[in-house]
């Protein structure tokens, strides 16, 4: 069932899209719970499915990742970024270009590093680095005895622009916006 309607205003829809996805946050079995995050790499775009963690009150995206992975590298180097969210029940693709801002060892990183319980803090303290090769799985898996947070990054992901899509048998709507002085400012395009 559409989330998006034709009988929604333009200016309805970017409010629809952040309840979705704050949703999309907070459930696990959510749709937006997972996201393709694509940065690039040499100016050759890289694709990686991410998990969606939080939407600030700014409308800014928090994902959390190890400080020394690749999509860490390429953001160093160029900070513009996407993601492209879909829920495949609803029919509803958003895709935002963004900004992209590191947090590593500061307030932010310290303050959801506490709610990383058990097995999840060993995502972010494996001995050797992501991508690294292994001459075993067993060798993937060894983490740091001490589970501290010296390579947990958080990755915020700031939009500047959304393009929406809400595909439905009574006619698909589509929109593009673009964030002018933290406002969103778009128009309907065609399908």
């Amino acid at each position: 069932m559409p989330i998006i309607l034709p009988n929604n205003k333009l200016e309805e829809i970017p409010s629809i899209v952040f309840s979705e996805l704050r949703k999309g946050a907070s459930r696990k079995k959510h749709p937006f719970k997972n996201v393709v995050l694509t940065t690039l790499s040499k100016e050759i775009p890289t694709s990686r499915w991410v998990v969606f963690r939080k939407l600030t009150l700014e409308q800014n995206l928090l994902i959390y990742t190890d400080s020394r992975t690749e999509k860490i590298k390429d953001l160093r180097k160029n900070s513009n970024s996407g993601l492209l969210f879909y829920n495949n029940k609803q029919g509803l693709q958003i895709y935002f270009s963004t900004v992209s801002i590191i947090h590593q060892n500061n307030e932010l990183t310290k303050k959801y590093w506490q709610g990383i319980a058990g097995t999840s803090s060993e995502n972010y303290t494996t001995i050797y680095p992501p991508s690294t090769p292994i001459k075993n799985i067993y060798e993937g898996q060894k983490t740091d005895k001490d589970l501290n947070d010296k390579h947990f990054s958080i990755i915020e992901l700031c939009p500047i622009n959304m393009s929406i899509l809400q595909l439905s048998r009574d006619g698909h709507i589509r929109a593009s916006f673009s964030k002018i002085n933290n406002e969103w400012e778009g128009s309907f395009i065609v399908p």
